[in-house]
């Protein structure tokens, strides 16, 4: 029997960030469909506590006794091990060995100010002997992957994740197997459309004014957008309040998905970053 994830501890990376860097961070979803994107930089006035993290802590199941004859159930919907950097940095390469090409490298840190985490698929033993992961990693193209090495990430799990059904304008969280509740939401235009594709949670802010275009939380994904490369922040898709309730339901943003207040505030006390996102 598997692992079972239990929320032992709930606090969220939470920072407080101006609106300036919310629109260079979010520019390609967040301003109005008909509004220009826009290249404000990071705003330099005041200071942001330094986030923290937590994650869903595994408690390890009971062991069968040695008389026991087991066979393990199929796990259909197993747990996403998420990998968190506790090291100052981390290179992703193209094979499990220390001297194979960098497809990137990461700080401990995102750019968003953020613990810096990745969705883990598979693992394998690599050249060097030891432990490596084959990783979603949070940059351009979507769907880009890199073996990361064990000794330099905290490994961690949740039981949930995020499906984001495009054609329904509807996102679904499950728990396991099971969905825990839906929630109607508001996406892409057709021109500046929200990409599909597997992702996950790498961040999330919290405006200083809950009344902004971002509404009370914003989360921040891997993806990004494909019909804005150039935008300032590098068109990272958001998943996000909203002071417009009426703009749930459609298709007026560049590319985020947004949802109520009420509901994105709900998923803040259970989502861990790392948490997986599917759109389809």
């Amino acid at each position: 029997m598997r692992p079972i994830a239990t929320p032992l501890q709930v606090a969220t990376a939470r920072r407080i960030i101006g609106g300036a860097l919310l629109a260079a961070i979010f520019a390609a979803g967040c301003a109005p469909s008909g509004a220009t994107p826009s290249v404000a930089g990071p705003s330099s006035s005041g200071s942001s506590p330094a986030p923290t993290f937590s994650a869903f802590i595994p408690t390890p199941s009971q062991a069968p006794s040695a008389t026991q004859s087991v066979t393990p159930p199929v796990d259909t919907c197993p747990d996403m091990l998420i990998g968190t950097v506790n090291a100052a940095s981390i290179a992703a390469r193209t094979d499990p060995a220390p001297d194979a090409d960098v497809v990137a490298t990461f700080g401990q840190t995102n750019p968003q100010g953020a613990p810096q985490v990745f969705d883990l698929l598979s693992s394998t033993t690599g050249a060097d002997g030891g432990t490596w992961y084959k990783g979603l990693l949070p940059v351009r193209p979507n769907g880009t992957k890199g073996f990361l090495p064990s000794s330099r990430m905290e490994v961690t799990q949740t039981a949930y994740r995020l499906v984001v059904d495009r054609e329904k304008l509807k996102l679904t969280l499950m728990l396991d197997c099971d969905v825990a509740k839906t929630y109607p939401i508001g996406l892409g235009t057709e021109s500046t459309p929200t990409p599909d594709g597997e992702y996950y949670l790498v961040s999330l802010l919290q405006p200083p004014n809950a009344n902004s275009v971002y509404g009370t939380y914003a989360y921040g994904l891997s993806a990004y957008s494909d019909a804005l490369p150039n935008w300032a922040g590098g068109g990272v898709i958001g998943l996000h309040g909203t002071n417009d309730p009426s703009s749930i339901g459609n298709r007026e943003s560049h590319g985020c998905i947004r949802m109520h207040n009420e509901d994105i505030e709900e998923l803040v006390p259970l989502l861990p970053l790392g948490t997986p996102v599917t759109i389809k």
